[in-house]
């Protein structure tokens, strides 16, 4: 992922620009993701995306919190992320080219220029073709707030009152044991506001991560442990109790402190939801094809548990499997606290 941080006023991000689009172009977008920030006037930044070519997508900052969180204090500046959440650079956009970025993603070291200072110009904006545009925030709550409320206005996303523990679950989907701990997470609750119609679900996740990050001054580190397997079967029941999905909505799987969702979605993905809420790997062997629906809540967290449900439900069951597969895990502590001098 490529964190451009830029504003409309500044002439050189004006005339990187088109090194921009050419590389947002060139590069497959499942793979590469082009994100544009800036601080300014949500309205500001329309006008000049009418006239002005931008590829890629465009994010507003105004609490100043994302450039805060990535020590922005020049633009243009480009900060560099690869598969694992792990910032490998931060430069200047025309110091980057398509071969860099590539290598990034197959896991090479790359020595990019180290970023300059810049100075900001006011100039008139310019014109093209209105872009995409979506705003994160993240703010301290009522502090009458005592329980989270889930609004989903027309263009997004506000999930208000909400804990710490609460936003950090919602945002990563990590539960219990997904977590280690090095801090305790700041107290008080938080409202979280999402406006990103049109925008491509991976891209708000990567941008609401980084704000939820910012905004409770949290850092995280993935780690890889290993796990028990456990396997999904199928049982003779599980032809009476599935019944194959009238859906034509794309498929919908999830997890949400005990209760499993699937919508429209085949074994392997039940297998997907099952390994969230069991928080081991689960793989499907069940032999079934097709796509199903199901929703059922969990009272414990052990597989027992989890098999009671499963096969009252759907005729499945989990059993253990011979060996160990590494998982993810996020391990969170404060974010140093910058001092000046």
């Amino acid at each position: 992922m490529v964190l451009e941080f830029w504003a409309t006023w500044c002439s050189p991000c004006v005339a990187s620009l088109p090194h921009l689009n050419q590389m947002v172009a060139s590069l497959d977008p499942a793979k590469f993701q082009f994100i544009s920030i800036d601080d300014e006037d949500p309205k500001a930044v329309e006008r000049f995306l009418t006239r002005k070519k931008t590829s890629g997508w465009v994010g507003t900052d105004t609490s100043g919190r994302v450039f805060a969180r990535y020590g922005i204090t020049s633009r243009p500046t480009t900060v560099i992320v690869d598969g694992s959440g792990k910032v490998v650079a931060v430069t200047e956009i025309d110091a980057v080219s398509t071969a860099d970025l590539e290598a990034v993603a197959r896991g090479k070291h790359v020595a990019f220029k180290a970023v300059s200072a810049i100075t900001e110009v006011r100039v008139p904006a310019s014109a093209i073709a209105r872009g995409p545009l979506f705003a994160v925030s993240v703010s301290k709550a009522s502090p009458h707030a005592t329980m989270s409320v889930v609004n989903h206005p027309p263009t997004g996303t506000d999930v208000l009152g909400e804990t710490a523990d609460g936003l950090m679950t919602d945002v990563f989907n990590a539960f219990g044991k997904r977590y280690v701990l090095k801090d305790t997470l700041p107290e008080g609750r938080y409202d979280l506001r999402v406006s990103a119609a049109g925008v491509p679900q991976g891209v708000v996740d990567a941008v609401v991560q980084q704000a939820v990050l910012a905004a409770l001054h949290l850092q995280i580190e993935p780690k890889t442990v290993t796990k028990r397997v456990y396997i999904l079967r199928a049982t003779d029941a599980s032809k009476r109790l599935l019944s194959p999905s009238a859906s034509t909505h794309a498929v919908k799987r999830g997890y949400w402190h005990g209760i499993y969702i699937l919508m429209n979605g085949t074994m392997d993905d039940l297998a997907y939801v099952l390994a969230t809420g069991l928080e081991n790997p689960v793989v499907n062997q069940t032999g079934i094809d097709g796509t199903y629906d199901a929703r059922f809540k969990v009272s414990g967290d052990d597989v027992d548990s989890l098999n009671a449900v499963l096969g009252k439900t759907l005729g499945l069951e989990l059993v253990p499997g011979g060996e160990e597969m590494p998982i993810t895990v996020l391990e969170v502590e404060r974010a140093p606290t910058k001092t000046t001098p």
